[in-house]
């Protein structure tokens, strides 16, 4: 019912692949913030995975993103190691608020809370921006930052069981789980590859409140609250510390339906598998 179309979506990460077949037609701008005289292209792959999750072209090969039609911005914030400074990502959120993004992708993290990181942070909810990251890999460890700001939805990630993945973090900031083992998305150099982490969680939430607003939903808070209204509850009864308000349901969330959970998959072959760990920052 809804693809998407018309929501910008910013994905902070290690750029994007802008020649990938599954993707090209969706990538719409983006800005290199390490190197600005480059192309925002992606020279690690992680980046390009977590785009395809979002929003890889709905044609004849390879992956469907949840909003086939979301126009992508790469904003190259960490390096090919995945690796970068808060002052880049600080300074690709202000290029999100001045170019007017919709929703933000943040599959990274930090142990520290700093102050002019979570300025920024406010300055795009202040924005009306949808601000999604992943909750971290920390095995039952506390939620990395950005995810641990209220201005921003904390994802966990679940396993083919609907249970939480191993490796998450957890923690009464996690807002909503998603699926984050074994993901099969799009890789640089035109390629595919499967992946883990709450890295490949946080896409599909961010693919979710995209559709959300394509269905006409405004407002930051709007777009929180028909997520977490229309997940599917998991764990304990009600809100907890592991699936937050439960598993992201993209349908429900856009078009109100209530509907059984999707027939499984079997995975797309061939591709390589990953045990992918995801960016880190420095101050």
């Amino acid at each position: 019912t809804y693809t998407g179309e018309g929501v910008k979506v910013a994905v902070l990460d290690t750029g994007i692949d802008l020649d990938h077949p599954d993707l090209q037609a969706n990538i719409a701008g983006g800005v290199n913030i390490i190197n600005p005289k480059r192309p925002p292209d992606d020279d690690n792959g992680h980046g390009t995975h977590v785009a395809g999750i979002i929003a890889a072209v709905d044609n004849e090969i390879g992956v469907i993103g949840v909003g086939p039609q979301i126009p992508l911005y790469a904003v190259k914030v960490l390096n090919r190691r995945g690796r970068g400074f808060l002052s880049d990502v600080i300074a690709g959120i202000e290029w999100c608020i001045e170019n007017g993004m919709h929703v933000i992708n943040m599959s990274f993290g930090t142990s520290s809370d700093v102050g002019s990181f979570h300025d920024a942070v406010r300055a795009a909810y202040d924005a009306g921006i949808v601000q999604v990251a992943a909750a971290g890999n920390e095995y039952g460890g506390s939620v990395l930052y950005p995810a641990a700001y209220d201005e921003v939805i904390a994802v966990s990630a679940t396993d083919q069981s609907d249970s939480i993945a191993d490796f998450s973090s957890v923690g009464p900031e996690v807002e909503l789980s998603a699926p984050g083992v074994d993901i099969p998305s799009t890789w640089k150099g035109g390629g595919y590859e499967t992946a883990s982490g709450t890295s490949m969680a946080a896409p599909h939430v961010t693919g979710a409140a995209a559709l959300v607003i394509s269905s006409g939903t405004t407002g930051v808070d709007n777009v929180r609250s028909k997520l977490q209204t229309t997940a599917d509850d998991l764990g304990d009864p009600g809100k907890d510390e592991l699936y937050g308000y439960g598993l992201v349901d993209a349908e429900e969330a856009a078009t109100g339906a209530e509907t059984s959970p999707a027939p499984r998959l079997p995975t797309i072959s061939p591709v390589r598998k990953l045990a992918l760990t995801w960016g880190s920052l420095k101050r």
